[in-house]
């Protein structure tokens, strides 16, 4: 990133665009000003005279080039132009007004979120992005993306191979270069889950193996950090309050895991019936999940997941998160949220 008000930054532009390493270059810096100044004062749209005057008087006496500043993306060999931080960020948020207000835009800025695992929680990472229903997020994941999985990872065959926490991070810092994103790449250790918790607001739960689930859970009460998970299975939604241990259960997952199961969960390195029943509740699970289940290891490699599922789960998710955040109510409790059930009314 170089920010063209200074001199040593756009030299460095200099030398980056004499370095052959520039593909393409997209600027649209004065349409997005232009954009920018009309959502301050939406009667400019109408008086191009006034806007022009604008426009002069938010430029000074600097050249278009020293006007914001300026992004390289070296996986696509990209220079783009952009607003500055903070009229950015105005201007990308500003169809989320009213349903976000300003205040509460700036409240969520501040605040942290960590997801463990991206395949369903990638969809949820995006959202949050998107939305900037957070300020930052930690994603911790150590697999890379294999074909199968992109019937619910949204991004390109060119990502094959890549580590998943990668394409969440471009994905995220091509639609906004100002959204800070830590990665964990060797995925949630118990050694190094004390960093990975430091300071975190909310955790999401979007992981497959029994023993990280059962961390996630023993540091989140520890820590006193909500926790969120989605199951992609009858829209299935977990709001686990260990912030507020006070209006919850004993135990974990609202009182459906013990605390010596959930301490034999944490050394555990299979899965077994007992464990699963615990977690996803056979008796409430579709039909077409618990067969699945059935043939995992059978005909099946692992537990089919459908993007719509992913994507509206990503989206229940968010707005469960955004309320958290904003200290709105949202109780300890599952949540099933899907849309299929509504769908399967008979019409006669």
């Amino acid at each position: 990133m170089f920010d063209g008000s200074s001199s040593a930054d756009l030299d460095g532009l200099s030398a980056l665009r004499l370095s052959g390493q520039i593909r393409e270059v997209c600027d649209t810096v004065e349409e997005q000003l232009v954009e920018l100044l009309i959502t301050r004062a939406p009667g400019l749209k109408e008086n191009p005279g006034g806007l022009a005057e604008a426009v002069v008087l938010e430029l000074g006496q600097r050249e278009w080039d020293q006007y914001g500043c300026w992004v390289y993306y070296p996986w696509r060999q990209s220079l783009v132009h952009l607003l500055a931080e903070s009229d950015f960020i105005e201007l990308r948020t500003n169809r989320n007004r009213n349903r976000i207000t300003p205040e509460e835009q700036e409240a969520l800025s501040k605040k942290t979120v960590g997801i463990v695992g991206l395949s369903v929680g990638s969809s949820y990472a995006l959202v949050l992005a998107m939305e900037r229903s957070c300020g930052a997020l930690r994603l911790a994941d150590f697999d890379t993306l294999e074909l199968s999985n992109m019937n619910r990872i949204r991004t390109g065959v060119h990502s094959l191979g890549l580590p998943k926490g990668v394409i969440a991070a471009r994905e995220i810092a091509e639609i906004d270069p100002f959204f800070q994103v830590e990665l964990h790449l060797e995925g949630l250790k118990k050694e190094a889950s004390d960093l990975f918790f430091q300071g975190l607001d909310v955790v999401c739960d979007a992981c497959d193996d029994v023993g990280v689930k059962a961390l996630i859970r023993w540091k989140a009460r520890e820590l006193g950090i909500p926790v969120i998970m989605e199951t992609s299975d009858r829209g299935m939604l977990d709001v686990e309050r260990y912030d507020q241990p006070e209006h919850m259960p004993s135990g974990f997952l609202h009182g459906r895991i013990s605390e010596e199961m959930m301490s034999e969960m944490l050394e555990a390195s299979a899965w077994n019936a007992d464990y699963l029943d615990l977690f996803v509740d056979l008796g409430q699970a579709s039909s077409r999940g618990v067969q699945s289940l059935q043939e995992v290891g059978v005909s099946l490699v692992g537990w089919p997941q459908l993007y719509s599922e992913v994507a509206a789960g990503g989206a229940f998710a968010t707005q469960a998160t955004r309320k958290i955040l904003l200290g709105e109510s949202m109780p300890d409790a599952r949540l099933y949220l899907a849309l299929d059930e509504q769908f399967s009314e008979s019409f006669d």
